[in-house]
């Protein structure tokens, strides 16, 4: 790494309108399952693929929670996944590719619930 500059890529959130506008299922959602914090800083769906997987996967989820939520959890962390080897490979055009289909993965899980 150079001593005075650095590479930074980042994810950086874009929402047309207030995210709990835009998505106000998926918002009640992370609301009811204790993940506010991610709705008030208009989190990237990129992070919040992980929340998914937490509620998809605890005990702790109600059961009719867990089955809306798992079978769009795992295209969305199968995604995640691809984006992510993009992402270290520096395939940004693909990495972007990939982005656009967890954009429609979650737009798919809001539909749902």
């Amino acid at each position: 790494m150079s001593q005075y500059m650095q590479i930074d890529i980042r994810l950086v959130p874009v929402y047309e309108k207030p995210f709990e506008k835009q998505f106000p299922r998926l918002a009640d959602l992370l609301r009811r399952t204790g993940r506010q914090e991610l709705v008030e800083k208009e989190t990237s769906f990129y992070e919040m693929a992980d929340a998914l997987e937490m509620i998809a996967e605890s005990p702790d989820t109600p059961s009719g929670i867990r089955e809306a939520v798992s079978p769009h959890e795992q295209k969305i962390m199968a995604i995640k996944e691809i984006a992510r080897d993009h992402l270290l490979a520096r395939r940004l055009n693909e990495m972007d590719r990939e982005l656009y289909r967890m954009e429609d993965a979650f737009e798919d899980l809001e539909a749902s619930l």
